[in-house]
């Protein structure tokens, strides 16, 4: 009997390409990974990814499923139309769709709401019964058999892969719609599910996806030394990055585990310098540490030999155009080693996007045309104390300042001095020179190299 044909498809927007700029940045679809794993072997599977390919013609399968970010869902409802006009059905998961599973259904013939271990199963019985409904809904279930995600299927030219150690946040940042999709317990996999993942991995770099690696409690404080002295032990020889809370600094003993393991960078949700700013994003937990601990916070990163990767919201409620520039000074002058800057995003499914669109302030609202904005390089919004416009003016302003030759080259100069290790520092710099692509898309700024900003006897990441 012939195996039947799974389509997974990865789509990117056409308008705003992110971190496709840079193959450096790019990581894997894991979440199709995982739906890859979890189908019969009875089927064949491919994964289309848009990261290193456009879909400009329809690709024989006998059932496509997609998943997509806020950005990329009007790509993903572009390339759905193709299959849709084919009968070929198509299903559609993810953030996005789960956030607005009315929209993504007039677009897909199936939505997938939710996790989506807990439903692929019916999904692909259903298919198999020619009973297909149109919404499957998920349940947060225990990641004790979370099963090991199709690192086979993806696109070899990657040079980092992805790994997942847990899901969900207690915490409810208005601007971030985690806690609405994975929910507001802290669930832990397995740790030597984890390990036995990553030695599965063929790539020499990780991107742990987690939303806070180290999470809340001692208990997953416990889980993640688990994890990183698993790695040591069994002599896993990876380097890796990962996102935290600033209070991952508060113990020396982690971040010891951090850098023997490989860590190199770890992505911090600073967003503010400001308490104003941090109550208009929620952020209680940097609230309550104190603007003053930051710094002594970096340091001890540094200390260990690993760089900061800050992020930072601008065209917060608080903020005035000089406080965006302040922002950017706060930047300059702080020891941070590269920054991710986005302009304030209200993502479908946040506290955020309901309290703006109450208040009648989302401007880019074309939907689903105009979700290809939402990539925190545009304008979507209407900010309280300034208007649209000149929030992007200053934006390019503070941008240009921010990602130019000499700013770059002093940030990479003093990671070096700081850490006191050159593949660290090349971290941090091929980031920055990431985000300098990414907010040139919309200003017109140009790329720059590695080269363009060390010359030729440039250190290798």
């Amino acid at each position: 009997m012939t195996n039947k044909k799974l389509l997974l498809i990865n789509p990117v927007s056409s308008l705003r390409k992110g971190f496709t700029l840079k193959v450096d940045a790019m990581y894997p679809p894991l979440a199709l990974g995982i739906l890859a794993a979890l189908t019969p072997d009875n089927w064949d599977i491919e994964i289309f990814d848009e990261n290193f390919e456009t879909f400009d013609k329809l690709i024989e399968a006998d059932l496509v499923a997609l998943t997509s970010f806020t950005s990329s869902a009007y790509r993903a409802y572009e390339i759905a139309s193709i299959y849709k006009k084919a009968n070929i059905p198509v299903v559609m998961g993810g953030i996005h769709a789960s956030m607005v599973p009315k929209e993504a259904i007039q677009y897909v013939d199936v939505v997938g709401v939710g996790e989506a271990e807990s439903y692929w199963e019916s999904v692909i019985s259903d298919f198999d019964t020619g009973k297909l409904k149109p919404f499957y809904y998920g349940e947060r279930l225990s990641m004790d058999k979370m099963p090991f995600a199709r690192h086979d299927l993806f696109h070899k030219n990657y040079t980092i892969d992805s790994i997942q150690t847990t899901r969900g946040c207690p915490f409810n940042c208005s601007f971030c719609s985690v806690t609405a999709f994975n929910g507001s317990t802290y669930r832990m996999r397995p740790v030597e599910d984890v390990l036995d993942e990553i030695e599965m991995v063929t790539t020499d770099r990780i991107f742990f996806i987690d939303d806070n690696l180290v999470g809340y409690s001692k208990k997953s404080k416990e889980h993640v030394k688990a994890i990183l002295q698993g790695m040591i032990d069994r002599g896993i020889k990876k380097e890796w990055w990962t996102q935290c809370s600033l209070n991952v600094a508060d113990d020396e003993e982690v971040l010891e585990l951090f850098a023997k393991s490989g860590c190199r960078m770890i992505f911090i949700g600073i967003e503010a310098e400001t308490i104003e700013g941090l109550k208009d994003t929620n952020k209680k937990l940097n609230a309550r540490m104190g603007l003053d601990k930051y710094t002594e916070a970096f340091n001890k990163i540094h200390k260990y030999g690993m760089s900061v990767l800050g992020s930072f919201i601008f065209g917060l409620d608080s903020d005035t155009v000089e406080s965006l520039h302040h922002r950017k000074q706060y930047i300059i002058n702080q020891p941070i080693d590269s920054y991710q800057t986005g302009i304030l995003t209200p993502l479908p499914g946040t506290k955020m996007y309901r309290e703006f669109e109450q208040q009648d302030r989302i401007i880019k609202k074309d939907f689903p045309k105009d979700w290809q904005y939402y990539s925190i390089e545009d304008v979507v919004m209407q900010p309280a104390r300034m208007d649209a416009e000149t929030l992007k003016n200053t934006m390019e302003e503070v941008w240009l300042e921010l990602y130019d030759k000499k700013t770059v080259y002093r940030k990479f100069m003093r990671t070096l001095k700081d850490t006191k290790d050159v593949k660290t520092s090349s971290w941090a710099l091929t980031t920055n020179l990431v985000y300098r692509a990414m907010v040139g898309e919309v200003f017109g700024f140009e790329p720059f190299s590695t080269e363009d900003i060390l010359g030729k006897n440039f250190p290798s990441r």
